[in-house]
């Protein structure tokens, strides 16, 4: 009796050039060009979906940058106000974000004293360590219309009679020609987003 061994793959061999017909071990096999191709796209569409998340969690942390500084300014803003009882009038509008160039691709430094507002920051007293990617820009007053900032939020600014204080973010982060605007103001606690990442 044969003692038990490890099963072994057979396979039936048809006769040809006059052998007969017989049953025999199957040779090892490599990969067959399909198998690797099989494998090449999978290991693409994995490398695809790594590089568009990493592109994902890049942008989200740029855009941290705006939510963090905006609630800074809404401080000072609100900080002011408790000193002056009305907001300060920071920026001469509010596409003329604090920032010496073109907001985006380039981090600048906080501190521009070449900046035509960068006095009135001072005042305001916000101040950030590390380089901004976005530009900033604050507008206050007492009464009126309250301008809008966006489109995209759609918020419903009111006519008042008290003071009021607007604040906008803005910043191509991917240089396609396309700003992601963050906002907020008096009126609301939250921040509302246009363009987000772009």
């Amino acid at each position: 009796m044969r003692p038990p061994c490890s099963p072994v793959l057979l396979r039936w061999r048809p006769a040809s050039r006059g052998r007969g017909a017989s049953w025999g071990r199957a040779s090892a096999a490599g990969f067959t060009l399909v198998e690797m191709m099989i494998v090449v796209i999978i290991v693409g569409i994995l490398a695809t979906l790594a590089t568009i998340g990493v592109r994902k969690y890049l942008l989200s942390s740029k855009t941290n940058e705006a939510i963090y500084m905006i609630g800074s300014i809404k401080a000072a803003q609100e900080a002011y106000k408790d000193e002056t009882f009305r907001y300060l009038d920071v920026s001469s509008s509010l596409t003329s974000g604090f920032y010496p160039g073109d907001p985006g691709l380039t981090k600048y430094a906080w501190n521009n004293p070449a900046h035509s507002d960068y006095a009135r920051w001072n005042e305001l007293g916000v101040e950030t360590s590390s380089p901004v990617q976005f530009g900033y820009a604050t507008k206050a007053g007492t009464g009126g219309t309250v301008p809008q900032v966006g489109t995209a939020e759609n918020l419903p600014y009111p006519t008042t009679s008290g003071p009021w204080y607007v604040v906008r973010a803005s910043s191509d982060l991917n240089g396609d020609g396309v700003l992601s605007i963050y906002t907020s103001s008096s009126f609301t606690s939250e921040i509302y987003f246009e363009g987000e990442g772009e």
